[in-house]
């Protein structure tokens, strides 16, 4: 088969493994493509309201004037009072009045009325002024009363779902009988639990006294995707048999004067019916929220003002009004597209204004195959028309167009139609059939020559290629004592990480990773002498002289750690990154540097003592909890760093002792460590003096500063423990590491 077949077919087996995926539909492609959907809302910022909904919050400002949460319902009845008089068109309550309140006076002034009533020459005056005041303590009844008088409250109740959250048979039926005035007029029905429609284990409903004073009640239970964010509303719950509507759509029933129709089959709810309008819902009954914008979007009227007739009436006549908590700490926070602080009653008000303009978000069934037809007309083009560009730049930059138009059609329906269309299937489909014939196009038209080509520079640093040009006579086996700098480095647990993720990300990881780590090493002019699987080990001093490399060591590391957080915030999308932390260890002295190997093979490298020292240093990082760990014979040679030393000890194989260091930053004035490394220092030196009180105090002041983060108080903290419990016969403040 010639090459160009090979790579047609690479391309069409990576399409067919993309379909594969389309159909089984794994949550994290769901989670991205989610994720993206968010990115659109964002993009778009905000859109046009009807300007009908507005909010009425219980806020910071309300609580300050009236005092904290919940108020006196003699409080709220005034508020309701208030929004009637002013002409509002509805009141939607986004709060739940499940207890009687227990006014404290009520039991005072009832006893003194009937003491006073037994008296003989009690006074009617008195008699009547006791009276109204017990009524108006009654402040159940006046809420009560003020709700009934508005005729156009409608009063959110709560539905349970949570199986632990069910009721006994007697206390469920007795709250289900409490909100009947939500149930919907239903011409066909789908069986309970053959649908995925909201479905109810319990009710927590308002006291009676409210319920029956309402004109209509609507559930406000939310619902959260498997990500925790709110992007869908239902409109209908099925509870004992019935269904009821949502607060959303009880308001829209009151505002049009029409009831909901719901008409289902077998499978689930077909259509929701407002007179001769239809609501566009899936089969759940439930609505894709289309988000107007970030909080504040709606206009918000703090209680306060409305209380104190600070708000002009225009403000609010022919208003539909949401009554709700916004505080912290009161109000009711959710997730949204938008962020994780997002007011419950906001949500209600994006999805009432969303059914009174009916531009909910859509997505029709019939888009699966729109979906399915980019995939494969993506994945077909990639296939036959890149392979055919002899200049690599141009078959990227063909794809590149082809994601661009994707983005942009996918965008343009979102923000103009107000479609949501699944846009991480076909891109990825484009990615991954790009990446099959890009590889196999390597494999089998390049690879040749970029073996040829790249023989010598795939081991070695370019300043060593041109050593080997200039003088060959300079390879020979063996190698010179030389003063150098080495760095070894590590990811931490990447064992573990790679069974979990996959050859193919794993691979895709390292190359993420190794590449700018690499390009660091070169740009402190050190030369990379070895990736050992994750690890990377690079030196300084040799085959050219390096001036101060003991510092070009200490800013090499700190610029791999700096890059490594920087890959995890840019990078987001690799699997594992999020978990990639890496120590390194660095030390300065003399060691053996040459071409060192056999006859037929050999390696430019450094070896001795210092290598092996080295070696325990970076693998001494995952003992401390620290990034950096250097030893006293580099720190002693380097300044303009801000160090912490950690401890003395012997690694094994070594019987010399040896003081290492934590590289912390480059020095900055003033230090907003210097605290922080002076109590550690004060708990080591009491630490190698066997105080170890004193060192426990410090210590722990080190990880009060610190947030109990501190690997190496921590660590210290341990072996103290450890060396009350078995005191060694004579202490020199020198721990032995036994293990590498």
């Amino acid at each position: 088969m010639r090459p160009r077949a090979w790579i047609v077919v690479a391309g069409l087996l990576a399409l067919a493994l993309m379909l594969a995926l389309f159909a089984i539909r794994p949550w994290v492609l769901d989670r991205l493509e989610l994720s993206l959907l968010d990115w659109r809302f964002r993009l778009r910022g905000v859109a046009p309201t009807t300007d009908r909904v507005v909010l009425v919050t219980i806020d910071q400002k309300s609580v300050d004037e009236f005092g904290r949460w919940p108020w006196r319902r003699s409080v709220m009845a005034r508020l309701v009072d208030r929004l009637s008089d002013a002409g509002v068109a509805v009141i939607g309550m986004d709060i739940l009045f499940s207890e009687p309140e227990v006014v404290p006076e009520t039991a005072t002034l009832r006893n003194l009325r009937t003491t006073m009533e037994r008296r003989h020459d009690a006074d009617p005056t008195v008699l009547g002024l006791l009276d109204e005041a017990l009524a108006n303590a009654d402040t159940d009844r006046l809420l009560a009363a003020a709700i009934a008088r508005s005729q156009r409250t409608v009063l959110g109740y709560y539905f349970r779902t949570a199986e632990e959250d069910g009721l006994g048979e007697e206390e469920f039926r007795k709250a289900l009988s409490l909100v009947r005035k939500s149930q919907v007029a239903v011409a066909r029905l789908p069986p309970e639990g053959a649908a995925p429609i909201l479905t109810c284990t319990g009710v927590e409903p308002n006291i009676e006294l409210f319920q029956v004073s309402a004109r209509r009640l609507g559930f406000f239970s939310t619902l959260r995707d498997r990500d925790g964010v709110v992007r869908r509303a239902p409109l209908v719950a099925q509870c004992g048999g019935e269904l009821h509507v949502s607060l959303a759509l009880a308001l829209l029933e009151i505002v049009r004067g029409q009831r909901a129709v719901v008409l289902g089959d077998q499978e689930g709810t077909r259509e929701i019916r407002l007179g001769p309008s239809s609501l566009s819902t899936d089969e759940g009954g439930k609505v894709l929220i289309n988000f107007r914008g970030p909080p504040g979007t709606f206009p918000h009227y703090s209680a306060a003002d409305v209380l104190g007739d600070r708000v002009p009436r225009e403000a609010l006549e022919g208003r539909i009004v949401l009554l709700g908590a916004t505080e912290v700490g009161i109000g009711d926070v959710q997730t949204t597209p938008f962020g994780t602080v997002f007011p419950g009653v906001e949500i209600l008000a994006n999805v009432l204004d969303n059914l009174l303009a009916g531009n909910v978000l859509r997505r029709h069934d019939g888009l699966i195959f729109v979906e399915l037809g980019a995939l494969v007309l993506l994945g077909i083009l990639v296939s036959l028309v890149v392979p055919r560009f002899q200049n690599a730049a141009n078959g990227a930059g063909f794809v590149g167009v082809l994601l661009t138009l994707l983005i942009g059609a996918t965008t343009y329906a979102f923000v103009v139609e107000g479609i949501w269309i699944n846009v991480t299937y076909p891109a990825l489909t484009l990615g991954a059939v790009y990446m099959a014939v890009a590889v196999t196009h390597g494999v089998t038209v390049d690879a040749r020559a970029r073996m040829i080509r790249n023989r010598f520079a795939t081991y070695v640093p370019p300043e060593v290629v041109s050593e080997m040009i200039n003088r060959p006579e300079s390879f020979r086996l063996g190698g010179a004592r030389r003063d150098l700098s080495i760095l070894f480095s590590d990811v931490r647990d990447f064992t573990m990480l790679a069974e979990e993720i996959g050859p193919d990300d794993v691979s895709r990881l390292l190359n993420e990773y190794l590449t700018p780590m690499t390009q660091l090493v070169f740009e402190s002019r050190g030369t990379l002498d070895k990736y050992i699987g994750d690890a990377i080990v690079a030196f300084w001093g040799a085959p050219l002289p390096v001036e101060a490399h003991p510092l070009r060591a200490c800013e090499c590391a700190l610029a791999m750690q700096e890059g490594i957080a920087r890959l995890r915030a840019e990078r987001p999308e690799l699997l594992g990154v999020d978990r990639l932390r890496v120590g390194i260890g660095i030390h300065a002295g003399e060691m053996v540097v040459g071409n060192m190997g056999s006859r037929l093979r050999f390696d430019y490298t450094v070896t001795g003592d210092g290598v092996n020292l080295c070696s325990r240093l970076e693998g001494l990082t995952k003992f401390y909890g620290v990034g950096i760990i250097a030893s006293s014979d580099l720190v002693s040679r380097v300044e303009g760093f801000r160090v912490r030393e950690l401890d003395t000890i012997r690694v094994k194989g070594k019987k010399e002792s040896v003081r290492i260091f934590e590289i912390l930053g480059r020095d900055v004035s003033p230090s907003p460590s210097s605290g922080f490394v002076e109590s550690y220092a004060e708990g080591l030196r009491a630490y190698r003096e066997g105080r170890w009180p004193d060192a426990e105090r410090a210590l722990r002041e080190v990880l009060s500063m610190s947030g109990d983060r501190d690997g190496p108080s921590t660590l210290l903290l341990r072996r103290i423990e450890i060396l009350k419990e078995n005191p060694p016969p004579v202490w020199d403040g020198i721990w032995t590491f036994e293990q590498k």
